[in-house]
């Protein structure tokens, strides 16, 4: 354990390069350095001050039933781009705080995602798997989808990332079997089962979502506006009371399941933003996330809930 620890924290080893010099798995080298912080043979010192913010933290997760709440110092009243940058930079430095660098990650689309893997710091010694849990949406001219946030995270925290080569939604089901029995999408699908965190933002579920936009017709539509669905996450819709939905068209998807999104250890849901509230507050009851990151006007509006 303490070689391990040796090899990765003052020689800066990547784990996999760990594994090979000591015949290990990689897995293993991971969870030794788990033990090794556990034993307190490697402590990790944050110099920063508490957050003001910490009881209210405290008091949210205990009631929503979370591993952690994370509130960043800021309100509706500031520029979105500089609230989702700061809310980004938080949910970033908390994976980087539970994770040790080799686990497998599953990323969603989203701006605040998106922002999330361009303020990633490359480390020499990451050796992350960053997996994307839907496929392409349709071009909006920016690189908000799954695949390129997926690919630059990769390429700026240490690691390496997969392509799942799928539009997020196809004409029909059976084009969506097509693409899902495919042997590389297959492969991707697999990971799903194995994922240690996973990166999500969470959206509305309105008339505008870019699942539903411009692919749905009239019929589709009163049939989808009936749910009443209240926001999504990787295009898993729910209602209110954060019961998962089943759209007509859900087999046209090709994205993570919610099955097994809800098994994965870590869900870190990042949103923020009055038009978000109500959206937040039924994934909140979804058990898709278990980690929210959000601001300040966001967490007590959430308190009076």
């Amino acid at each position: 354990m303490t070689k391990v620890a040796i090899l990765y924290y003052k020689k800066e080893f990547k784990q996999s390069k760990i594994a090979e010099k000591l015949g290990i798995s990689r897995p293993k080298v991971s969870r030794l350095l788990a033990k090794a912080r556990e034993k307190g043979i490697v402590k990790i010192e944050i110099l920063s001050p508490v957050s003001d913010n910490s009881y209210l933290e405290s008091e949210l997760a205990q009631k929503f039933k979370l591993k952690e709440f994370k509130i960043v110092d800021m309100t509706d009243e500031e520029p979105e781009a500089e609230r989702k940058k700061a809310a980004a930079q938080a949910a970033l430095e908390f994976l980087q705080r539970i994770t040790a660098g080799s686990e497998s990650i599953g990323v969603s689309a989203g701006t605040t995602i998106h922002f999330l893997a361009k303020l990633a710091q490359f480390d020499s010694k990451n050796d992350y798997k960053i997996i994307p849990i839907i496929g392409a949406l349709k071009d909006t001219g920016k690189s908000y989808n799954a695949n390129e946030i997926a690919a630059l995270l990769a390429e700026n925290l240490g690691g390496t990332s997969l392509l799942l080569n799928a539009p997020a939604f196809v004409k029909n089901s059976k084009t969506a079997a097509f693409f899902r029995n495919e042997d590389r999408i297959r492969k991707i699908f697999n990971y799903y089962d194995n994922l240690d965190l996973v990166l999500l933002g969470i959206g509305n579920a309105e008339k505008e979502h870019p699942l539903i936009s411009g692919h749905l017709n009239e019929e589709e539509l009163a049939d989808f506006k009936e749910l009443q669905a209240c926001g999504s996450i990787a295009s898993i819709f729910f209602n209110d009371s954060g019961e998962i939905l089943e759209p007509s068209f859900k087999d046209r998807i090709i994205s993570i399941s919610a099955e097994k999104l809800q098994k994965v250890e870590f869900k870190v849901g990042v949103a923020l933003g009055e038009h978000k509230k109500e959206a937040v507050l039924a994934a909140l009851q979804s058990q898709l996330i278990n980690v929210l990151v959000t601001d300040s006007s966001m967490a007590e509006w959430l308190k009076k809930q």
